[in-house]
């Protein structure tokens, strides 16, 4: 399972993406995968339709043919219904997914937490569509939360949908936006990862995020200091962290 692809980040036009040659899909996203030695995918999934997590999928698609793509809601993105176009073209599976979904897969328990079923963005994409996977190993257990926000973090909790994880993947690459008090309690991570580019413009991670996970004396694990990081979780709730790869 592929989550996620990158891309670039913030508004892209017709125009700059006809001239742009870099294709983070194709140069960076797929020789990882291959340097793994995976050649096929079973699942793509879409955390939402926002160019730095989906402009790499139509190349991965291409190159790995996943036999399913899960996303959450269609929002009006013409990016995103060529994704949905090409996925159809290569006969790939698209699956949509709501809070309270549950599916074993891959001996996996995975639940989804949001967005909640009567959720709808018939505008352009917004970091609430994210589908908000956990992911259940045994005693181990992934929270992935895309780029939700407080609102999303507020349905998942007064729905009572947010338990105790081993690793949470942060939500929004560290922004003030996500991440609250309340919703980081319940989560209780004994690790946590941002995914955040290196001098990146936004300020992320934020100072006020960072103090948060410091104060739980979870550890905190950054892919602009420390690169490509990797998790090993076993069934018995423990967890290995390998760092130091490239921070390009």
């Amino acid at each position: 399972m592929l989550v996620d692809a990158g891309g670039p980040v913030g508004r892209v036009t017709e125009a700059a993406e006809a001239t742009s040659r870099f294709d983070v899909g194709e140069e960076v996203v797929s020789p990882y995968l291959w340097s793994r030695r995976f050649r096929r995918l079973d699942v793509l999934v879409l955390s939402h339709a926002h160019s730095d997590h989906m402009g790499g999928m139509p190349a991965v698609m291409r190159n790995f043919r996943p036999r399913e793509l899960w996303v959450s809601i269609d929002p009006n993105s013409a990016a995103y219904r060529a994704l949905l176009a090409a996925a159809k073209d290569l006969g790939v599976n698209v699956r949509h997914f709501n809070a309270g979904d549950q599916l074993a897969w891959g001996g996996v328990q995975v639940t989804i937490l949001a967005p909640e079923a009567g959720y709808s963005n018939p505008r352009e994409p917004v970091n609430d569509d994210s589908l908000v996977m956990r992911l259940q190993y045994g005693k181990a257990s992934v929270l992935l939360e895309g780029d939700a926000e407080a609102p999303s973090e507020r349905e998942m909790l007064e729905h009572g949908r947010v338990s105790a994880a081993t690793l949470l993947k942060v939500g929004h690459h560290g922004s003030r936006t996500s991440t609250t008090p309340e919703f980081f309690a319940a989560v209780a991570p004994k690790d946590a990862v941002v995914s955040v580019g290196l001098g990146n413009t936004f300020g992320h991670p934020r100072y006020e995020v960072i103090e948060r996970i410091a104060k739980s004396r979870a550890k905190l694990y950054r892919t602009d200091e420390f690169g490509l990081t990797t998790f090993l979780l076993g069934r018995d709730g423990g967890i290995h962290e390998i760092v130091g790869a490239s921070n390009q």
